[in-house]
């Protein structure tokens, strides 16, 4: 399952803190690739129970593994053995935190390596998430505009692709993926791929991707 949003109850509401709100994903017949255009992907892979101590019948228990796409490898962040039907509010919590942690060092990777503003602006695509692969594709461009809308809060955030495969919000804030994006925008964890669609055409930039990945499959 390629997870696209988590979110944990805050500190905002004391009675409800910590409980999961929200754990959404999407179930897909392959693992990606841990290539640079998936980085930062949260999959849960299940399996049935594979210790041969646990106890039978096992058609209702499940191990879980859970696996992070960075510098080109699948990395494993989670695992839990043996659980339940519930077994969704007992790994989203690690979800949120995994998916938090890889948007703040998207950020921080950004303004360490973006060049002051008084140097000639970079023609390398240097960023790591992704979109850069899809300007030398040719399926998005420089310039265009991306929004999220978030149609349950009534908020639609807007950003741009940049020459170099990064993304500048109508703030002025830059981040290298889709995926740190939405994670600084939204009080929720959130696959920025699936949440982002191309003004022009109301296509995610998920649709481009797998676009992609079809060409290269070729």
């Amino acid at each position: 399952m390629l997870v696209t949003a988590v979110d944990i109850i805050g500190d905002a509401d004391p009675d409800r803190a910590g409980e999961v709100a929200l754990f959404a994903g999407n179930w897909v017949a392959d693992q990606p690739p841990a290539d640079s255009l998936y980085d930062g992907d949260l999959v849960v892979r299940l399996t049935h129970p594979t210790d041969p101590t646990y106890p039978l019948p096992r058609d209702h228990a499940t191990d879980v593994e859970m696996l992070l796409a960075y510098q080109r490898r699948w990395q494993r962040v989670g695992q839990w053995r043996g659980l339940d039907d519930g077994w969704p509010s007992l790994v989203a919590p690690t979800a949120a935190a995994v998916m938090g942690l890889h948007g703040d060092a998207t950020e921080a990777a950004i303004w360490s390596e973006t060049p002051p503003p008084s140097t000639s602006p970079p023609l390398i695509k240097w960023a790591r998430g992704g979109i850069a692969e899809l300007l030398d594709a040719g399926l998005v461009t420089a310039g265009e505009e991306l929004v999220w809308n978030r149609g349950n809060l009534g908020v639609r955030h807007t950003a741009r692709i940049r020459v170099d495969g990064t993304l500048i919000l109508a703030d002025g804030r830059v981040f290298a993926n889709p995926c740190g994006t939405t994670t600084a925008l939204g009080g929720n964890h959130q696959n920025g791929w699936n949440a982002f669609r191309r003004v022009s055409d109301g296509r995610t930039l998920g649709d481009l991707r797998a676009e992609l990945r079809a060409r290269r499959g070729k």
